[in-house]
């Protein structure tokens, strides 16, 4: 019987490095500042009307790349903050990873990203209104269909 769960703890070990590896590339992380918009989110420059939830955020020029930034996933990282304010507004290391659904004009955009409202509460103190952060671009390579088809990965991968 012990081989037996060998095997299957083996074969779950394989199978979770292999999704982990396929489901996500990251790019390379890159320095900026984020700030955050209020609701209402809509409507959207990517999305118009269609609510795309509350993790999401406007792109700045840097990001935007004439529209190619719509859809796109990033992790964004608290560093610091950008004034003495608010001297730790960092929520400890955290991250979030947020859905680009809007252009951040550069007429008014002061960061690299702009983070809705509970985005940016999830990672820093709101009353800071602007942080040093790290963003990396998240990009989904695998259908998620392939996750209903572990029992079948599982076997093929099996040690």
């Amino acid at each position: 019987m012990a081989p037996r769960v060998t095997d299957l703890v083996l074969s779950l070990m394989a199978f979770l490095w292999f999704t982990s590896i396929l489901l996500f590339r990251v790019s390379a992380q890159s320095n900026g500042t984020a700030t955050f918009y209020t609701p209402p989110y809509k409507p959207s420059a990517c999305y118009g009307f269609e609510d795309q939830g509350v993790m999401i955020a406007a792109a700045s020029e840097a990001i935007w790349n004439g529209g190619a930034a719509c859809g796109q996933y990033y992790q964004v990282t608290c560093l610091s903050g950008t004034n003495l304010g608010i001297p730790k507004p960092c929520h400890g290391s955290a991250s979030v990873v947020v859905k680009i659904v809007d252009r951040c004009p550069a007429n008014v955009c002061q960061g690299t990203i702009d983070l809705s409202q509970e985005a940016f509460a999830s990672i820093a103190d709101t009353n800071s209104g602007a942080i040093n952060i790290n963003y990396q671009q998240y990009v989904n390579i695998v259908p998620y269909n392939l996750l209903s088809h572990c029992y079948t990965i599982s076997a093929i991968i099996k040690i």
